[in-house]
């Protein structure tokens, strides 16, 4: 019970920021409760997420169970699957979700106190193995959820030891959306960090933390409104506002920029389209061989973090 408590919570211990599925990438025998996918051979690359090319790959529908604040609760998510030959993996997911979150922790100043709203935002996560974890392809997060600690915002996730690796891909609605990009990070033997390159949100607080630094500067355009870009900010010093972002967003690039994204949000759900070259330029990628199945799992978060996320149960993908 204590491992299936594991399991279930280890999907969100990568940081603070988002909690990580768990899977293999090693060809293994299929284990009970595990979900086959299958990618779809395609002559090109999907533009979007209603593309033509989607019809040709079967969709799978995945029951995922709640942790933490959505123990005992359910979520069905879909997921298609395509690949074209020597280009990219294109993965479409699709889940409920009635409301769109993504201004989850922004400031807020009522009199001369700022305050943070509660909650987080959307994300959906996902975690391949780089370099082969132990016990992963039959314990699972198990073995990279160190959970020793009575408070789970102690918990760390990380491999067992060294030389092995995870590959973790993070799409958030607010940090990394908007700019077009999932986050592309790794898990070693010490914790989650970042892929080389830009993209990763930064945080808008200041010494004291009680309050906000910087605003987006009214005389520049961010890429979408409601944004703080990084290269727009301003000091706020002595302007009157009353709400600004938590959180800057800088220009992807580099291997942290491997992983495109498209989405959108209607009729309370989010569709979501990951796109990764098969082969990338990055030692702490997993690198994708069509010959070869690859086991991997998936958590969703609804305007949430840590341990609070929806978690599948083994998946395998296959070509």
């Amino acid at each position: 019970m204590k491992d299936l408590k594991k399991i279930l919570t280890c999907f969100a211990l990568g940081s603070i920021l988002v909690a990580a599925s768990c899977f293999i990438a090693a060809p293994l025998a299929l284990s009970a409760g595990t979900v086959s996918i299958e990618a779809e051979k395609v002559g090109s690359d999907p533009a979007g997420l209603d593309d033509k090319v989607w019809s040709e790959a079967k969709e799978m529908n995945i029951t995922l169970d709640g942790a933490g604040i959505f123990a005992e609760k359910k979520k069905q998510l879909s997921v298609r699957a395509v690949y074209t030959k020597g280009g990219k993996l294109s993965l479409l997911l699709s889940w409920e979700d009635p409301t769109k979150s993504m201004d989850g922790q922004e400031w807020v100043k009522e009199g001369d106190k700022w305050t943070q709203k509660e909650g987080s935002e959307d994300r959906v996560a996902l975690n391949w193995e780089v370099r082969r974890i132990k016990n992963f392809a039959t314990k699972g997060c198990a073995v990279v959820c160190h959970s020793e600690a009575k408070d789970p915002s102690e918990w760390k996730y990380h491999t067992d030891k060294a030389p092995q690796l995870g590959d973790l891909w993070v799409w958030e609605s607010y940090r990394t959306q908007p700019l077009g990009h999932a986050g592309d990070y790794f898990v070693d033997d010490d914790s989650r960090k970042a892929d080389k390159g830009t993209g990763k949100a930064l945080r808008n607080i200041n010494k004291f933390e009680d309050g906000p630094v910087y605003m987006q500067d009214p005389n520049k355009k961010p890429p979408i409104e409601g944004l703080l870009m990084d290269s727009q900010k301003l000091v706020i010093g002595e302007n009157s506002i009353t709400k600004t972002q938590a959180w800057m967003l800088e220009e992807f690039s580099g291997d942290f920029a491997d992983i495109t994204a498209k989405s959108s949000h209607e009729n309370g759900k989010w569709t979501v389209m990951l796109q990764r070259n098969l082969e990338t330029d990055s030692d702490t990628d997993v690198q994708i061989n069509t010959r070869k199945k690859y086991s991997f799992g998936i958590a969703v978060f609804d305007n949430s973090g840590r341990q609070n996320s929806y978690n599948s149960p083994p998946l395998k993908l296959s070509f």
